[in-house]
């Protein structure tokens, strides 16, 4: 497998791993890690913006990463009552929420991956970039680095031992990210040591990062498509 770990090389391709729900005290101690590998990921924030969730917010954009909204009850965009009302009750108080507080939002990531061709340009009114998930046996989408649209589906797939991932594989997708000079997306939730399920262990997110960094991929938030 070909790498790029000469330091002198430009850096090529990009993975975006991003997180959902809220486990504000796990992704705050993520944070060194992070940092330790200079990357930045994107955390998705479900439920009320109370003023203790927004100081975990500020912290985690404070530190380099994208901060994004994920609904107030983690309900499908794509429900019964459409998406204008979904908006109003689901989306529109967090970013009221947000807004009052001069905290700028930009990326949207949809509850339990539901959206269509009408939730899209409804939430690119008031998001530049989406996030859905794939589902376990579709294929990862990859877009080229040097051609993102300013507005965005991120298409991702999930990584944790409910969606079946091994790392080595995991590996094998940054890999060509790299060689292809591709952005690709994954999806987790918590951050913790041994975690499982639909939650990303710490071991693994720092065995990525180190890997990412040995073939010279640029592990970047949402917030940074613009400028990659």
């Amino acid at each position: 497998m070909k790498k790029f770990n000469d330091p002198t090389s430009p850096q090529r391709g990009a993975v975006c791993f991003t997180f959902d729900d809220y486990h504000g005290e796990n992704w705050l101690k993520a944070l060194p890690l992070l940092k330790k590998y200079d990357a930045h990921v994107t955390f998705f924030i479900v439920g009320e913006i109370t003023p203790e969730k927004l100081s975990v917010m500020k912290q985690l954009r404070a530190a380099g990463h994208s901060v994004g909204l994920h609904s107030l009850l983690h309900g499908d965009a794509n429900g019964p009552d459409g998406v204008e009302a979904y908006f109003e009750k689901q989306v529109k108080p967090q970013l009221d929420i947000c807004n009052a507080n001069n905290f700028p939002i930009r990326c949207f990531a949809y509850p339990n991956n539901r959206h269509d061709d009408v939730t899209d340009p409804f939430f690119f009114q008031y998001f530049d970039y989406l996030r859905a998930g794939v589902g376990k046996t579709k294929p990862v989408p990859v877009y080229p680095v040097d051609s993102l649209p300013e507005k965005l589906v991120l298409g991702g797939s999930g990584i944790g031992t409910y969606y079946n991932s091994e790392v080595s594989l995991l590996k094998e997708k940054l890999a060509h990210a790299a060689e292809t000079d591709t952005l690709l997306v994954f999806f987790s939730h918590d951050i913790a040591p041994g975690a499982e399920h639909i939650h990303m262990p710490l071991e693994w997110l720092e065995e990525l990062l180190q890997y990412a960094r040995s073939i010279n991929l640029r592990v970047v938030g949402a917030e940074d498509l613009a400028t990659i």
